[in-house]
């Protein structure tokens, strides 16, 4: 893989001896892995996710060497699966592959176990949800509106702020944040996924050279208008997938058409409060949208806003937070 990505003349040679230094740490024996052709966990324009089985210890329990990921041992796994090798493709693998040597381990960022190749494509290996947000979002649309679980809904949104906020902390601008790229475990463990439009080591400047495809209806102004991108611009994605979980899955800006998006919040416009957001909820959005980015919060003030909401949903759960944070001699 490293080869081809070199004739490709896409990378300098020290990047390419970091990116065949960590390559190799995840590298993947070809018979530690097995997957499952036969049905798709999930498709999309650049690959194709199947369900795998990894055999002995992930790469990643030795890359990390943390207690955390010892549990990626003889475990099943989601393969994503290139579906082409051209420059596009290369470029998300090399983003992807160098995100996650950055950020290596997180509760609410999905792991990348190692890669292989597979038939001269490149496979990642991850760790195995059930579904994604949107898909379950979606679902919510068959309950009576009684029982929608805000409780859950407020827990999702709180674990995605503080994986953004670990994102954010260590230079990595998501760009692709959306319900569609958040994974949930079997117990509602919220996931972010997909970074291969990350910009790593990001300082707030403009790029000059952007993907083919940009979700520009998760975009902000700047990045729209300027190609500025920051955690400001991550933030007002956070507050369009907040829109589309309390929306049930409904597409931003529905019934805009894409090149009239921008004309519509320059004009002060934003999208109304979906049905089941409470006045508390919206005002968080809209603080998200706010055309001034310096306006909006950082994610490290979206985490103890929302965990103050789940807090006053959940009683009495405020008691047991503390835990976690003892040293363990003191640990009662």
């Amino acid at each position: 893989m490293i080869s081809i990505i070199k004739k490709q003349n896409m990378l300098t040679n020290e990047a390419t001896d970091e990116l065949k230094e960590v390559s190799d740490a995840l590298f993947i024996p070809k018979n530690k892995l097995i997957i499952n052709y036969e049905n798709p966990l999930g498709n999309g324009i650049c690959s194709t996710v199947y369900r795998g089985f990894l055999s002995g210890p992930s790469p990643l329990i030795k890359l990390t060497g943390l207690i955390e990921t010892q549990e990626f041992l003889d475990c099943d796994v989601a393969v994503k699966v290139a579906l082409h090798f051209g420059d596009d493709e290369v470029e998300q693998l090399f983003r992807e592959i160098e995100a996650m040597k950055v950020l290596q381990y997180n509760r609410n960022v999905i792991s990348m176990l190692g890669w292989r190749m597979l038939n001269g494509k490149p496979a990642l290996v991850f760790e195995l949800a059930e579904q994604d947000l949107l898909k379950y979002a979606k679902m919510l649309l068959s309950i009576d509106v009684k029982d929608f679980p805000y409780k859950t809904i407020l827990s999702i949104l709180w674990q995605i702020a503080k994986g953004m906020e670990f994102i954010a902390s260590k230079d990595i601008v998501h760009r692709d944040l959306a319900a569609r790229n958040v994974l949930l475990t079997h117990d509602f463990q919220a996931k972010i996924s997909d970074f291969g439009l990350a910009v790593i080591n990001n300082s707030g400047m403009k790029e000059t050279q952007l993907p083919k495809r940009l979700p520009v209806r998760w975009l902000s102004i700047e990045a729209i208008v300027e190609k500025l991108f920051s955690e400001k611009s991550d933030v007002w994605a956070f507050g369009i997938l907040m829109f589309e979980v309390f929306g049930l899955g409904q597409d931003p800006y529905a019934g805009i058409p894409t090149g009239n998006i921008l004309s519509f919040l320059r004009s002060g416009e934003r999208m109304s409060r979906p049905r089941l957001a409470t006045n508390e909820m919206y005002e968080l959005m809209c603080r998200c949208w706010e055309e001034n980015m310096e306006a909006r919060p950082k994610f490290e003030e979206l985490v103890p806003r929302l965990h103050t909401l789940l807090e006053d949903e959940a009683g009495c759960s405020k008691y047991y937070d503390g835990l976690e944070f003892l040293p363990e001699n003191e640990e009662r």
